[in-house]
């Protein structure tokens, strides 16, 4: 009959019945089987028909003392059936399986076989227990073999370990979102996985056999021969590196490795680890840039600021007179600074700074002595500072002065980028206005309107105060504005 296979507590013959070996191979005719048992390796008792142990060899006697029984107890005369039935199992008719066995062994000859763990005080062992019917005359006999399969059953259990590990290895390389790849000890690659398909683009097909070098930029510095001695080494156990993908993209990855040996421990191949690291390199430098562009920009608004308290003090005749005018150049600032912060600090539509400052002082929509024109032109952060800053003054002035104060004039602002230079020339011109006389000295706003913007954009600029009207103009380098 087939192999069953069940697990039992192993416990040791405690019937009342004793009867001396000797005795009862005499009576039973079994002499000379002693010196058979004795031979074996196994542990083999022979039983009657009513289950009594009429003989048993060495090695069952020492295996009763080892798993604390006495001979008296677990030998000659002990019914072994008997003890087999309460037997513990996983459940009461798993524990049935051997007297029931043993049973239809003595009814019909068929052999029975069953695997279960009997521990020794000091280790865990499993054995195989076979029964085979032995016909004397009218008399039939069971030869119960115990055999100790330890070592055969915790290799199978290893093995089917390593399955089920080989089974989920291949699982996580298959479903990974790292590249997984191996090369041998030539450069050669052996293994691909999806993900590595994915990120560079080779198919398993086409890049298996190929060098690893594939991937390498050119005039990339280290050879494959150099990463592998140096895993070998192990000295390297990971490390950044640029490779490139079959449509020549540039990918930036980490890569972890180790050697990979055979069962022999001999080192056959490399394994490689790549994760994708590019975006998050992108992220931090785009970070570094932000962040050192946030310094860079902080202390120019810091000198621009310092500049204007300097000027308006050195101009105002009241305390009075310099918060007013270091507040509202401090709001001119601030609102350049404004626009660019909703523009993500990148560009703004000169349409919008010039609207911007005018803001404080008239109605652009509305108000008919205000003329605009201009095409449509992205100014840089500096430049868009530059002319804000101009704008207000200029705005400041004929709100105090000039055309927005006396009701009478006009404000043109125009624009265009000349074909001859490529460069920006912005124009305020304001006429039809009284101006009594030209101020005596220069104050800040005068440095706004000639210096300051010169220096920042290396533009050429024009002031000029006439007794009918007031013109400015600015010369801007490409380099400052785009055309949109």
């Amino acid at each position: 009959m087939g192999r069953e296979k069940v697990y039992l507590r192993c416990v040791v013959c405690r019937s009342p019945r004793t009867v001396r070996m000797q005795e009862t191979l005499q009576t039973d005719e079994l002499s000379g089987v002693l010196d058979i048992l004795n031979a074996l390796e196994d542990e083999v008792v022979v039983l009657n028909e009513a289950g009594c142990i009429l003989a048993s060899n060495r090695a069952w006697d020492n295996f009763c003392l080892q798993n604390g029984g006495n001979l008296e107890s677990c030998s000659v005369g002990s019914n072994y059936i008997a003890v087999c039935t309460p037997a513990d199992g996983s459940s009461n008719a798993v524990a049935q399986i051997v007297p029931e066995g043993l049973q239809r062994t003595l009814e019909t000859g068929s052999t029975f076989r069953c695997e279960y763990p009997c521990n020794s005080p000091t280790e865990k062992r499993w054995f195989e227990l076979t029964a085979n019917r032995y016909q004397r005359g009218d008399k039939p006999y069971l030869i119960v073999q115990h055999r100790n399969i330890t070592t055969r059953h915790i290799e199978r259990e290893e093995i089917e370990q390593a399955h089920i590990n080989s089974n989920a290895m291949a699982a996580l390389v298959a479903t990974t979102s790292d590249a997984i790849l191996s090369y041998d000890l030539d450069g050669k690659i052996i293994t691909w996985n999806p993900s590595a398909e994915r990120l560079y683009g080779y198919g398993q097909a086409e890049i298996i056999g190929q060098s690893l070098e594939t991937l390498y930029p050119d005039n990339w510095p280290n050879r494959v021969s150099y990463y592998r001695d140096e895993i070998i080494a192990g000295r390297l156990q990971d490390f950044e590196a640029k490779r490139v993908a079959k449509d020549g993209t540039e990918r930036e990855v980490w890569v972890s490795c180790a050697p990979i040996r055979s069962m022999e421990g001999e080192i056959i191949a490399i394994s490689n680890i790549h994760r994708d690291v590019t975006d998050v390199r992108n992220a931090e430098r785009a970070r570094d840039l932000i962040a050192n562009e946030v310094i860079h920009r902080a202390k120019n608004m810091l000198s621009v600021v310092l500049a204007i308290q300097r000027q308006t003090a050195r101009t105002a005749e009241t305390l009075e007179e310099f918060s007013q005018k270091f507040g509202a150049r401090l709001a001119s600032l601030s609102k350049s600074t404004d626009l660019l912060v909703h523009n993500a600090w990148s560009s703004v539509s000169l349409d919008d700074v010039v609207a911007g400052h005018l803001e404080p002082f008239t109605s652009v929509k509305d108000d008919q002595r205000v003329a605009i024109t201009g095409p449509a032109i992205k100014l840089q952060p500096d430049c868009v500072q530059a002319i804000g800053m101009a704008i207000h003054e200029l705005a400041t002035n004929s709100a105090k002065y000039g055309a927005l104060k006396q009701g009478r004039g006009q404000v043109v602002i125009s624009w265009h980028v000349a074909r001859t230079d490529g460069r920006l020339h912005f124009n305020w011109l304001e006429t039809g206005v009284v101006v009594k006389e030209k101020p005596v000295g220069k104050g800040f706003g005068n440095t706004v309107l000639t210096s300051h913007a010169r220096t920042v954009l290396n533009a050429d600029t024009t002031y000029e105060m006439q007794a009918d009207g007031i013109e400015w103009s600015i010369a801007v380098p490409s380099a400052h504005f785009q055309a949109a």
